[in-house]
């Protein structure tokens, strides 16, 4: 799938949420669940649901994710969420912690603020 200029902030969120959640190649059941709640809570048209919701069916990589409209805070909205999703399953696997590192270089957060928000997620640690 390859996102779209109109593509709203929200679902750039979920979209980077999802690539998370994929990074070690499964969606664990506590990820699906929060993933719908996500879904289900959030301000989307009813296509962008279903599309969405197509997230949990197939891989999706970040490279996918449009990132450069984003504000500074939403990025580090972002990347503070991309850590809660990577510990949902109470383990931050080497191919999450991969991709958070991507992720972090493409929203464009440095190192030092990158550990700050990390420090806001109980119980991640680097």
């Amino acid at each position: 799938m390859v996102t779209t200029m109109a593509e709203s902030q929200m679902l750039t969120v979920i979209r980077v949420w999802a690539a998370i959640a994929w990074a070690d190649g499964v969606i664990a059941p506590a990820e699906a669940d929060g993933f719908r709640r996500l879904i289900d809570a959030a301000t989307l048209s009813d296509d962008e649901r279903a599309l969405a919701r197509s997230f949990l069916l197939e891989k999706v990589e970040l490279t996918e994710a449009t990132l450069d409209h984003l504000s500074n805070d939403a990025r580090a909205g972002i990347y503070r969420a991309a850590c809660r999703m990577a510990l949902v399953d109470s383990e931050v696997a080497p191919a999450e912690r991969a991709l958070l590192e991507r992720l972090r270089s493409k929203l464009a957060i440095p190192g030092d603020v990158a550990k700050q928000l990390e420090a806001q997620v109980p119980g991640f640690s680097r």
